[in-house]
């Protein structure tokens, strides 16, 4: 497999690709670069049949990975900016261990989903997605997109209940 042919013939499409998802050209070449690193290691591996499909399927999870941590890093800033209580009001050591406490069982609570049905919920719930999109993007039904946040709600609801995280402890 001539991986210099490849990278010549699909470079350019898949830069123009990526700009268009995460909207930095910058940050679009890293992901390319990233990309075709991914693909001459899998390459050397295993026989890529379809080394276009191979390099934008690995792209768009990169280019995915970086918008959840982009979006996770501004909600936490903006969250940051508009919560800081003043000095005074900052809140005790039992609060942060009860808060990381909650966090915890709530990444535990997810984590016992199927994955298929964890990265529904996280682009339903994290990416912003419709049920659409979700089942557009997997391949998958609208139905069976249904189904799977029909079960993690139902779980997240009842595991909730079950540590009480559903009520405020203070």
């Amino acid at each position: 497999m001539n991986v210099e042919a490849i990278y010549l013939n699909h470079q350019s499409e898949l830069q123009f690709h990526l700009t268009r998802l995460v909207d930095c050209p910058d940050i679009a070449a890293d992901l390319v670069q990233e990309s075709f690193i991914i693909f001459f290691r899998e390459a050397q591996k295993q026989t890529i049949d379809h080394p276009r499909g191979f390099l934008f399927r690995v792209a768009k999870n990169l280019a995915y990975d970086h918008i959840k941590h982009r979006k996770v890093t501004e909600n936490y800033a903006q969250t940051k900016e508009q919560s800081l209580p003043p000095p005074s009001e900052f809140p005790s050591a039992e609060n942060l261990v009860s808060v990381n406490e909650k966090l915890a069982a709530i990444m535990r609570i997810l984590n016992e989903l199927p994955l298929r049905t964890q990265e529904i919920f996280v682009l339903n719930r994290v990416y912003g997605m419709t049920y659409a999109e979700i089942a557009m993007e997997l391949g998958i039904s609208d139905s069976a997109v249904e189904k799977h946040m029909a079960k993690a709600l139902l779980h997240c609801r009842t595991q909730f209940k079950t540590h009480r995280l559903d009520q405020n402890d203070n």
